[in-house]
């Protein structure tokens, strides 16, 4: 595999994998990856630091990205973008204008939730996706390399019930926090969210 910094032209890959399960349900799919793409640009823009992995063909395959604690300039952009693209929000219906609404305050309290933990010295996943089996693996552990030389002593995420949130139980993540998140739950389906953390440095 060959790792650079992520490059913007990779979203689409991204969107081909999350926009199925990060998205209203009954809406269809372009709304879905538009919704999607929202939740993913908001990480990309708040973190500072990114790693993707690509095969020798240019064939993109998984990337991960890391931002401070308490970082807000992600939200704030991805907001600002939804405008340019629905002419300044004319082109919405007000159910999808409530969908974002939704989105906005979960992202926030989630990040706000992560957050709250931290300590200077302390780094946030925001986001991380594998498009290969295989893949990712080896890419998230190369880029905690990375965070170590850099002088992260631990690093948080967040993760909730639409993902793989099993994968950080068994590779040895410590569960900082699991909450319920009532609005997404369903009398028989509750919607857990969890924050973990993996020391770095001692």
């Amino acid at each position: 595999m060959i790792y650079s910094k992520f490059e913007d032209k990779n979203i689409s890959h991204i969107l081909d994998l999350v926009a199925p399960d990060w998205s209203p349900p009954d809406a269809d799919m372009a709304f879905k990856r538009f919704y999607a793409e929202y939740t993913v640009r908001h990480n990309i823009w708040d973190s500072i630091y990114s790693l993707q992995a690509t095969d020798e063909d240019g064939r993109f395959l998984a990337a991960c990205f890391a931002a401070p604690a308490n970082a807000t300039e992600g939200l704030e952009k991805a907001d600002k973008w939804v405008l340019e693209q629905t002419d300044g929000g004319k082109n919405l219906t007000e159910e999808m204008k409530t969908s974002f609404k939704i989105s906005k305050s979960y992202l926030g309290m989630m990040d706000d939730k992560t957050s709250a933990f931290m300590k200077e010295g302390d780094i946030k996943l925001v986001l991380f996706v594998s498009c290969q089996k295989g893949a990712g693996f080896p890419l998230l552990e190369k880029f905690k390399e990375e965070l170590k030389e850099r002088g992260y002593k631990n690093m948080y995420l967040w993760t909730d019930h639409d993902c793989n949130y099993d994968w950080y139980f068994r590779r040895g993540y410590e569960l900082v926090e699991k909450g319920l998140y009532e609005p997404f739950s369903s009398p028989n389906e509750p919607y857990y969210t969890f924050v973990f953390r993996q020391k770095l440095l001692e």
